[in-house]
């Protein structure tokens, strides 16, 4: 790794350990934007995981962050770099961080979409409905969204299934109800 980006790491490290305001996320964020602009890729992938991680702990506890959409966008930054999101996604919930945040539900309901587990993505979006999550629209939206994704996977097997019936000997008798 070159002089200067062990210069850019200590300088993001000064100015997060100097830092004197009201807002002490905000050296974290622009440490973040200072990586995504300044990194190669290459070595982003390996260094923006650990100081998202770093940050989303630093604020875990702390109340004021519990529902910043910056702080909650650090924790889902942070699920594309781990191994196992659901661990991120607990650990949120433990600590109530995004409750009142549609993008949490979203979040967690794309994590069990993208595993197959349908029932509990639709049970995410719902409780995100039922806890009135902000923007309650973009919510909406999304399990709209949700719906017809699930739609189009069951036309799409029945489709599968009517396609493969006469390769498998199934007949079906489309004028005849048993």
């Amino acid at each position: 790794m070159s002089v200067m980006y062990n210069d850019l790491f200590s300088s993001l490290i000064s100015d997060i350990k100097s830092y004197n305001g009201k807002d002490p996320l905000l050296p974290w964020l622009r440490g973040i934007k200072k990586m995504k602009e300044s990194l190669p890729p290459q070595l982003l992938k390996e260094k923006l995981p650990r100081f998202l991680q770093k940050c989303a702990q630093t604020f875990e506890t702390d109340r004021r962050y519990a529902n910043d959409m910056r702080y909650l966008r650090v924790w889902l930054q942070l699920m594309d770099y781990v191994h196992d999101p659901k661990s991120v996604l607990k650990t949120m919930e433990s600590n109530r961080i995004g409750m009142k945040k549609s993008l949490f539900y979203q979040a967690y309901a794309l994590y069990y979409e993208k595993i197959k587990k349908f029932e509990a993505a639709e049970k995410m979006y719902q409780l995100g409905v039922q806890k009135l999550a902000e923007p309650l629209d973009e919510l909406h939206t999304s399990y709209e969204q949700f719906l017809h994704r699930m739609e189009q996977r069951k036309n799409k097997r029945i489709q599968i299934t009517l396609t493969l019936a006469p390769a498998m000997g199934l007949a079906f008798d489309r004028d005849h109800d048993p």
